[in-house]
C-alpha cells in the first residue's frame, strides 16, 4: 500500500495518533514502518497481542517500566573498535535491560491471562550481570563511582586531600593580602585552570608567583602564588591520571556491552515492537476498538462500525456518531452507494476502507466483534480533486488516470474504493465509462465500493449479478440526512430538499422541479415507497426474531419443568422404598437382638416366633410398597374427565388455562396469549377462582452403600446367616444389582440348605443356582434378582 493511499484513507493520521502514545522513538519508528500482514495466522497473533495489552490497560495495570531510551545509535557506534560509552550512555543501556527484565517478569506472572504477550516477552534476554556491572561503575547521576576500581579510589582520595591543602593555603594567602591592602577582589579566582589571587596592578610584584591574566580594564592582575605552584602541578597531574583511569574503566565496561551486543540488540528490537503494540492498544482504548473475525473468504461484514477520527472528534465536541452497518457477501463484488449530498456516502466508503487497512496493519477496529473482514493484499482509493497543473490534467482527466492505474494493478485480492465514479463529465458518457470500469473490476474479481449520483449506474447495479445498490438515508421531515446506510436500494440525491434547507425561495425550488422529467419524479417517489416498505420489513423481521427467541426461551423453561417433574417422580419412589427399607432394617435389628439374647437358651418357640414376626412385617412392607407404587402410577394416568372448556392447571409449567380442544390423550390449552399442546396426564382440573400450588420437590435420599456383590457366610450359624442373607438381598435390590454370589462353604451342607430355604421365600429373588467349578462349585450359590 503506497503512501498516497494511506493519506487518502487517513491511515497516516492513525499511525501518528498511535505514535503519540509510544514511550520511545524506537516504538514510534516501529509503528511508522509497519507493513500490512498477508498471512492470517501471523495477523491473528499480532491482533491477539494488541487485544491482550488493551485488556491489561483496561484493568488499570501500569506498564512495568516508565522510560525506554533509544539505544540504536549507541549500538551502531560499537562498530568502531576504540569507541567507548560515556556514563550517561551506559545508563541508557542499563535502563533498556532493566525495562526488558521488568516487562518479561510482569508478563510471565500473568501468563495465564495474557498468553500471547508472554509468548513475545519470554524471548527477552534475561541476563542481569551486565546491568550489575554498569551500576557498579556508574551511579544514578551518571557519574563514575569512586569504587569503580582500586586505582580510581586512590587517585580521587589523593586529589581530595591535595585540593583541601591547596584551598587552605590560598585562604591563608588571601587573608595576608587583604591585611596589606593588595587585593582588588576578595575571592580566590580560577584562570587557565589554576587558582589565582586578584591583586591591584601596582602591587603585582609584592606577591611572588606567576601572572596568569589581566582584567579587561588592566587594573587587576591575576597571580598564581609561587608557594602553591608545586601543589597545583600535583593536582593537575592527579586529574590527568584520574581521567585516564575513568576512560580505562569506561572502555572496559563498553567492551562488556560489545560482547553482548547481539543480545542487547535483540532486546532493543523486542522492546520497540512492544512499544508499538502499546501505542495501538491505547488507540483501541480511546476508540472502543475490538477484535473482529478475520475471514478467509471474501465476505465483508461491518456491524456497528465507526470511523476512528469521528469517534475521537465527536466525543470532544459531545456530538453523536452514527454507526455503519454494511455487508458484501462473497458473491457480491461491487457496492454502488448513492444518496444525498453531504449524506455520508464518502464517509461510509472511507470508513470501510480505513477499517480494512487498520486491521491489516495489526490495529483493532471500532466495530462489533461479530464483524467479518477479509484480508486484502492491495488497496486502492480514488477520491477528491487530484487535478494536476504540472501535467496539464483537468480534474476529470486526473480521475481517469487514477482509474487506469487501478485497473492495471487490481487483482482478486484487492479492495478498490472510488468516490463519485466518472461524475466529472457528460452524464451519459460518464455512466457508460463507469459501467465499463466496473465490468473490468468484476473480471478481475476485486472487491469494489463506489459512490455515485448517476441514475443509469444505479439501474445497472440493480440488474447486474455481483453488483448491489446501497443508499444513505434522508429524513424528509427534517430535510436532513440520517447518515444510516441501507443495502439493497439506490438512494436519491434530494437536491430540491437541500435547496429548501439552504434557504432558496419556494418559487425557485418549484420551478426547478417543474423542469425535471415527470417520469423521474415518479421514480423517486417509488424509491421512497420501496425504502419505507423495506424498513417496515426489517422492523417486522426484527420483531419476529425477538418472538422466536422468546418462544425458544419458553420451550427451554417448559423442558426444565418436565425434567423437574420426572425427577420428583423418581424421588417419590425412592423415598417410599427407603422408608420401607428402614422399617425392615429396624425389624431385623430387633430380631438379631432377640437371637443374641436367646442363642444360649434351648427355646425354639422364641426363635420361631421372632422369625415369623420378621417375615410378617417384611411381607407387609413389600405389600405397602407395591400399593404406594400403584397409587403413584395411577396418579400419573390421564384424567379422562377433563372436557373442552374446563379450567385446568398445567403441571409441567404450573400455569392455568382453558381447554380449547381434545385429541385423544392430548389437549390444546389456551394459557393467556399463547396456546400449548400437552398430555392429559400433565393436566389437573381446578376451580376457576383458585389454582393449586406445585408440590415441592422431595429431598434426595441416598441408597445404603454396597461394599461388594459377594457375601461370605462361613463361620456363621443358621439364623444369623439367614439375617445376613436377607440384609444382603435388600441392599442388592436398592442398588439395582442383578446378580451376586453367596459363599456358604461345602461342609455338611446344613448352611447351604438354610440359605436355599431363605432364597426360595424371598420375593425379590428371581432365581438362584449352585456355582459351577470356576465359580466355587457347591460351596457358593449364585442369585439373580
Amino acid at each position: 500500500m503506497d503512501s498516497i493511499t494511506k493519506r487518502k484513507l487517513e491511515f497516516d493520521r492513525i499511525i501518528a495518533y498511535a505514535s503519540s502514545f509510544c514511550i520511545s522513538d524506537m516504538g514510534r519508528d516501529e509503528l511508522a514502518g509497519t507493513l500490512p500482514f498477508y498471512d492470517h495466522t501471523k495477523l491473528e497473533e499480532e491482533l491477539k497481542r494488541v487485544l491482550e495489552l488493551r485488556l491489561f490497560l483496561e484493568e488499570g495495570n501500569p506498564l512495568p517500566f516508565s522510560a525506554l531510551p533509544d539505544t540504536r545509535a549507541l549500538l551502531r557506534e560499537l562498530d568502531t573498535a576504540d569507541t567507548y560509552f560515556e556514563p550517561r550512555e551506559l545508563l541508557d543501556i542499563h535502563d533498556l535491560l532493566r525495562a526488558s527484565v521488568q516487562l518479561r517478569k510482569c508478563m510471565f506472572q500473568n501468563r495465564t491471562v495474557y498468553p500471547s504477550l508472554n509468548d513475545l516477552t519470554i524471548q527477552l534476554w534475561l541476563e542481569k550481570s551486565l546491568q550489575y556491572e554498569i551500576m557498579r561503575v556508574v551511579d544514578e547521576q551518571a557519574q563514575v563511582r569512586d569504587t569503580a576500581s582500586d586505582g580510581l579510589f586512590t587517585l580521587r582520595r589523593e586529589l581530595n586531600e591535595s585540593r583541601e591543602t591547596l584551598r587552605k593555603k590560598m585562604t591563608r594567602l588571601l587573608k595576608r593580602c587583604q591585611e596589606r591592602g593588595w587585593l582588588m577582589e576578595d575571592t580566590v579566582a580560577m584562570k587557565n585552570g589554576r587558582l589565582v589571587l586578584g591583586l591591584k596592578v601596582e602591587y603585582k610584584y609584592k606577591l611572588p608567583g606567576f601572572i596568569q591574566d589581566y582584567s579587561h580594564t588592566g587594573q587587576t592582575v591575576f597571580i598564581e602564588p609561587a608557594e602553591t605552584l608545586e601543589l597545583s602541578n600535583r593536582i593537575q597531574d592527579l586529574e590527568i591520571n584520574e581521567r585516564r583511569e575513568v576512560e580505562r574503566i569506561l572502555r572496559e565496561t563498553t567492551g562488556r556491552i560489545r560482547e553482548e551486543r547481539k543480545n542487547v540488540q535483540h532486546n532493543q528490537t523486542l522492546m520497540a515492537v512492544f512499544d508499538s503494540l502499546y501505542g495501538r492498544a491505547q488507540v483501541a482504548l480511546d476508540t472502543g476498538s475490538v477484535l473482529p473475525e478475520v475471514g478467509k473468504g471474501k465476505t465483508l461484514r461491518i456491524l456497528d462500525g465507526f470511523h476512528p477520527w469521528l469517534v475521537v472528534s465527536h466525543r470532544r465536541k459531545k456530538e453523536k456518531v452514527f454507526p455503519l452497518d454494511m455487508e458484501l457477501s462473497g458473491n457480491e463484488q461491487v457496492l454502488v452507494i448513492s444518496g444525498p449530498n453531504a449524506g455520508g456516502k464518502s464517509v461510509a466508503m472511507k470508513t470501510a476502507g480505513l477499517l480494512c487497512c487498520m486491521l491489516a496493519h495489526g490495529f483493532l477496529v471500532p466495530c462489533s466483534e461479530s464483524s467479518v473482514f477479509p484480508l486484502f493484499e492491495k488497496m486502492f482509493i480514488e477520491i477528491g480533486d487530484e487535478q494536476s497543473i504540472e501535467n496539464d490534467l483537468s480534474t476529470f482527466s486526473s480521475h481517469l488516470e487514477q482509474i487506469r492505474l487501478i485497473l492495471d494493478a487490481a487483482t482478486e485480492k484487492s479492495l478498490v474504493l472510488i468516490d463519485e465514479l466518472c461524475s466529472g463529465t457528460d452524464v451519459e458518457e460518464g455512466s457508460a465509462i463507469a459501467r465499463s470500469v466496473i465490468e473490468e473490476l468484476l473480471a478481475k474479481d476485486a472487491k469494489v465500493i463506489v459512490t455515485t449520483h448517476l441514475g443509469e449506474l444505479k439501474a445497472y447495479a440493480h440488474g447486474r449479478d455481483g453488483v448491489v445498490n446501497g443508499a444513505m438515508e434522508f429524513d424528509r421531515s427534517s430535510l436532513s440526512p440520517s447518515f444510516r446506510f441501507v443495502k439493497g436500494l439506490p438512494g436519491n440525491s434530494f437536491a430540491f430538499a437541500m435547496m429548501q434547507r439552504m434557504g432558496f425561495s419556494q418559487e425557485v425550488v418549484d420551478r426547478a422541479e417543474s423542469y425535471l422529467d415527470k417520469g423521474r419524479t415518479g421514480l423517486d417517489t417509488m424509491l421512497d415507497d420501496l425504502r419505507i416498505s423495506l424498513e417496515h420489513n426489517v422492523q417486522l423481521k426484527d420483531s419476529l426474531e425477538r418472538e422466536k427467541e422468546d418462544l425458544a426461551s419458553e420451550k427451554a423453561r417448559l423442558g426444565k419443568k418436565v425434567e423437574e417433574l420426572e425427577s420428583r417422580e423418581r424421588e417419590m419412589k425412592i423415598k417410599t422404598r427407603r422408608e420401607m427399607v428402614h422399617e425392615i432394617e429396624q425389624a431385623k435389628k430387633a430380631i438379631r437382638d432377640i437371637l443374641r439374647d436367646v442363642r444360649k437358651q434351648p427355646v425354639e418357640a422364641v426363635v420361631s416366633a421372632a422369625r415369623n414376626k420378621l417375615e410378617n412385617r417384611k411381607k407387609a412392607a413389600l405389600s405397602e410398597e407395591k400399593k404406594l407404587a400403584a397409587e403413584f402410577e395411577h396418579s400419573l394416568r390421564p384424567d379422562l374427565s377433563i372436557r373442552k372448556g374446563d379450567t385446568v392447571r398445567v403441571l409441567t409449567t404450573n400455569t392455568t388455562g382453558e381447554v380449547v380442544s381434545l385429541q385423544g390423550e392430548e389437549a390444546i390449552v389456551q394459557c393467556g396469549t399463547f396456546r400449548l399442546s400437552t398430555a392429559l396426564k400433565n393436566l389437573e382440573k381446578i376451580s376457576k377462582t383458585k389454582a393449586k400450588k406445585l408440590e415441592r420437590a422431595l429431598p434426595p435420599v441416598s441408597a445404603s452403600p454396597l461394599e461388594s456383590t459377594k457375601l461370605d457366610l462361613r463361620g456363621l450359624q443358621g439364623d444369623e446367616a439367614v439375617g445376613e442373607v436377607e440384609r444382603f438381598v435388600d441392599k442388592l435390590r436398592l442398588n439395582r444389582v442383578q446378580q451376586a454370589t453367596i459363599v456358604h462353604g461345602k461342609g455338611t451342607g446344613a448352611l447351604r440348605q438354610r440359605v436355599t430355604q431363605c432364597l426360595k421365600q424371598h420375593p425379590a429373588v428371581k432365581s438362584f443356582r449352585l456355582g459351577d467349578w470356576s465359580e466355587g462349585g457347591v460351596g457358593v450359590t449364585i442369585i439373580e434378582l
